[in-house]
């Protein structure tokens, strides 16, 4: 009986999180189509409004071609990855792509905000901040930005890929579904 007992509490045995939440972020709305091929532009000049210097070729690929319309003010989620994890593994304890997706003008936003590399929420010390955005074919992709030597690195990968994130690295979602 007692060996019965131990294997449904095994069965019962919930997986760890591997996320940790940290906050939450007021995105604004926004009254006017975000055209990314405007405003993903590398320029580390002391005029950027955002200092981006350097581009993946996959984001290149997947994303500068994409219009996004306009957006409700947006409640996005910050939380730090407390284990090795796989794209998929994250997108399903932040609770699936829906909740996980984002746009890349709340991206935009919060880089804007740290357009120089100042502190704030995103991570500034070379570490990934992870994204889950949805390129011009609607396939959620992995973008993520760091910053690296007077600049933004932007970069998307599938998210099928095996690649496996640091713990430390930051991840972003949506708060609620609207």
């Amino acid at each position: 009986m007692a060996q019965l007992q131990a294997m449904a509490e095994e069965r019962v045995r919930v997986v760890p999180m591997i996320i940790d939440f940290l906050g939450t972020f007021l995105i604004p709305a926004t009254t006017s189509e975000f055209i990314i091929r405007e405003k993903f532009v590398i320029d580390t000049s002391c005029k950027a409004e955002v200092k981006i210097s350097f581009l993946g070729d996959n984001f290149k690929g997947w994303f500068l071609d994409k219009r996004e319309k306009s957006i409700v003010e947006q409640i996005l989620k910050y939380s730090r990855l407390l284990k090795c994890s796989t794209d998929r593994s994250i997108i399903a304890d932040l609770g699936g792509e829906v909740k996980a997706e984002v746009t890349l003008s709340e991206l935009f936003y919060l880089m804007k905000i740290q357009g120089k590399g100042e502190e704030g929420i995103l991570l500034t010390n070379g570490y990934a901040n992870v994204f889950y955005v949805k390129d011009t074919a609607c396939v959620l992709r992995a973008v993520h930005v760091h910053w690296h030597g007077g600049g933004w690195h932007v970069i998307a990968d599938s998210v099928e890929a095996q690649d496996v994130w640091s713990e430390g690295r930051q991840v972003f979602s949506r708060s609620s579904v609207t």
